[in-house]
């Protein structure tokens, strides 16, 4: 199952939710104040070629995100 982010339009917390494939924000609610007003947001996501090496210095690009350190890019650390 994946995970997905949203962030609340309330309070504007981001967070990661696991959820069915393809699903919407339908149902989510935000941890934080239980705003049901939420927006999914694009997760950066990166999935090397097998039959290629991933690169030394692999920059994750910063989109959605919620992670304070800024080292992880999608948030999914669990930060």
């Amino acid at each position: 199952m994946p995970v997905y982010e949203y962030r609340c339009d309330k309070c504007g917390k981001v967070f990661s939710m696991m959820r069915s494939m393809g699903a919407g924000a339908e149902g989510v609610s935000c941890p934080e104040c239980r705003g049901t007003e939420v927006t999914k947001l694009l997760s950066a996501t990166y999935s090397p070629d097998s039959s290629k090496a991933m690169p030394s210095s692999f920059d994750m690009p910063k989109m959605g995100g919620g992670c304070p350190s800024g080292t992880c890019g999608s948030g999914m650390c669990g930060m």
